[in-house]
């Protein structure tokens, strides 16, 4: 069995983490994604029980301006750091003419990298340099492999003196590949795996983290990421937490243990085609015409796993999209792809669904599949710990940490409605309930539909806040293929009847806590006509 060795002295350890998404050099184009990869791996690392890092020693530079800005903040981590030093960079990478790596800033100019961005051999040596007993180097960006093929230069790692620890470099790339940062996406395919592998139930060990990366990004078709490893680091954690027992190290005559849900929600995470993780399913087939005339349909719905009491929580989901279908005359067999929320897209766009919903009707989807909607309607809401009454209207929520979905738009609008709240995101609502429980944040934010539906299920410890709805009303419906124009119109006629219905009334007031959000929830007439796919069709 591999030894792992995490490093529970946070104190010790710092982290720099760099970003450069915006640039004045109209030849390097802007990151969107670059911002929203610091702020999500500043709160993984950074998580009061989780984390490893304490927040005042983790320091995230978005978009600096020179080499001195980088050069400052390395300096004084390098010169702090004892256990473990972290350096991450996301950006471009750039070649100077005599094809060097460098690390571009706000201010780089591609004419003139050499003077402008910050060469990888300035960044190795000072990571080299470091007396931490760890030094982790994790670079996402344009032909980051470069950066393994100068740490795997003997010479080269004699300038850092490395110790027994050592150095370990993860990079997005080959050292002649891009780095990809999918478009609208939150956050660059290489971070966002990294991010799922950070997540993940008990700490990985580095090498661990590295094998979860390649699965994924492999898995979607991005390139394979490179990593370079000195001594022992490979074994070594980032986060803290449970570790898990390795499959490999079991007595062979052991009996296989039913895997998690945790374990499932992961490797749901891993494939690009999540239909494939159901037993005897396969990609589905586009045939030509209307996917409501086939024998079959499989219908991606968003599960938020580790529910014991009730099933999932998503259950209405189910109940929705069958009452839909039937209403517009399917009457064939509907199999249920379940999978994280924020695959749900990609399942419907690498042909793993036929239809997936309930989502939340917003630009980036529309931009990629055409929807029918709206099914219902919610502003946000907060729950909290039963018997809590600090928390009675959003600006209570100043200063308190509060957990929500990643993928979702609830961080922006909690970020637009409450001033200084400490916004720390997870791939499910049954997490943000772990650490409501564990007093790790003081709140879950939602849409209150959702939260309603969990209070059902979880009441003996917590409370959906009364009072409390703010931000814009978010609309939900369900996506299919984009210019599916015939199946869209007959959803659409199906979706007005299914919500005048007295099963849409059955499906939904138990989940509307009040009569005001019953009234606030159900769609009208003139709703589902301008924000389905027939009103966009038609202009």
């Amino acid at each position: 069995m591999v030894s792992r060795k995490p490093l529970l002295d946070g104190g010790g350890s710092r982290a720099v983490l760099i970003g450069a998404g915006t640039f004045h050099d109209p030849e390097l184009p802007d990151i969107p994604a670059v911002r929203t990869n610091l702020e999500d791996l500043r709160q993984v690392l950074t998580h009061p029980v989780h984390g490893l890092f304490e927040a005042d020693h983790c320091q995230t530079l978005a978009d600096p301006a020179d080499q001195a800005a980088v050069g400052v903040a390395l300096t004084a981590a390098v010169r702090e750091a004892e256990d473990l030093l972290l350096v991450y960079y996301c950006g471009h990478g750039v070649l100077d003419e005599t094809g060097a790596l460098h690390f571009a800033l706000t201010g780089t100019n591609a004419e003139h990298v050499g003077f402008s961005a910050v060469h990888v051999d300035l960044v190795k040596r000072m990571v080299g340099s470091a007396r931490a007993k760890a030094r982790v180097l994790l670079l996402d960006c344009c032909f980051s492999g470069q950066a393994v093929t100068v740490m795997s230069d003997r010479r080269r790692l004699a300038l850092g003196q490395l110790d027994l620890t050592g150095t370990y470099t993860l990079t997005s790339t080959p050292a002649n590949s891009l780095s990809h940062a999918p478009l609208g996406a939150r956050n660059t395919a290489f971070t966002g795996a990294l991010l799922n592998a950070l997540r993940e139930p008990g700490p990985l060990t580095l090498d661990e983290i590295h094998r979860h990366v390649d699965r994924e990004l492999v898995g979607r078709g991005f390139p394979r990421p490179q990593r370079r490893s000195v001594g022992s680091a490979g074994n070594l954690t980032v986060t803290r937490g449970p570790i898990r027992p390795r499959q490999e190290s079991r007595p062979a005559t052991s009996p296989k243990k039913p895997p998690s849900a945790a374990a499932k929600t992961g490797r749901a995470l891993l494939a690009m085609l999540p239909l494939a993780l159901l037993q005897g399913s396969t990609y589905v087939p586009q045939e030509p015409g209307s996917f409501l005339d086939a024998p079959r349909i499989v219908a991606g719905v968003w599960q938020d796993e580790g529910n014991r009491r009730n099933g999932a929580r998503s259950s209405y989901n189910e109940d929705a999209i069958k009452g839909l279908l039937r209403l517009a005359g399917f009457k064939e067999e509907i199999a249920f792809n379940k999978v994280p929320r924020e695959q749900a897209m990609s399942t419907l766009m690498s042909g793993g669904a036929h239809i997936v919903g309930t989502l939340g009707i917003i630009p980036s989807r529309e931009a990629v599949a055409d929807f029918v909607g709206p099914l219902a309607s919610s502003r946000l809401g907060v729950l909290v710990r039963r018997g809590e009454k600090s928390i009675e209207k959003p600006a209570h929520l100043s200063g308190r940490r509060v957990c929500t979905i990643a993928g979702s738009t609830t961080a922006d609008s909690l970020e637009k409605t409450v001033n200084g709240a400490q916004i720390y995101l997870q791939k499910g609502f049954a997490d943000c309930l772990t650490w409501l429980r564990r007093r790790a944040v003081d709140a879950i934010v939602g849409d209150r539909l959702t939260l309603a539906g969990i209070q059902l299920a979880e009441r003996d410890d917590i409370q959906l806040v009364a009072d409390i709805r703010f931000g814009p009303r978010e609309s939900t419906g369900f996506a299919i293929s984009k210019g599916d124009h015939d199946t869209c119109e007959r959803l659409r006629i199906a979706l007005q009847k299914y919500v005048g219905s007295k099963d849409w009334r059955n499906h939904f007031m138990e989940r509307l806590p009040s009569k005001s959000d019953y009234v606030d929830g159900q769609p009208t007439l003139e709703e589902i006509d301008e924000m389905s796919c027939r009103a966009r069709a038609a202009g």
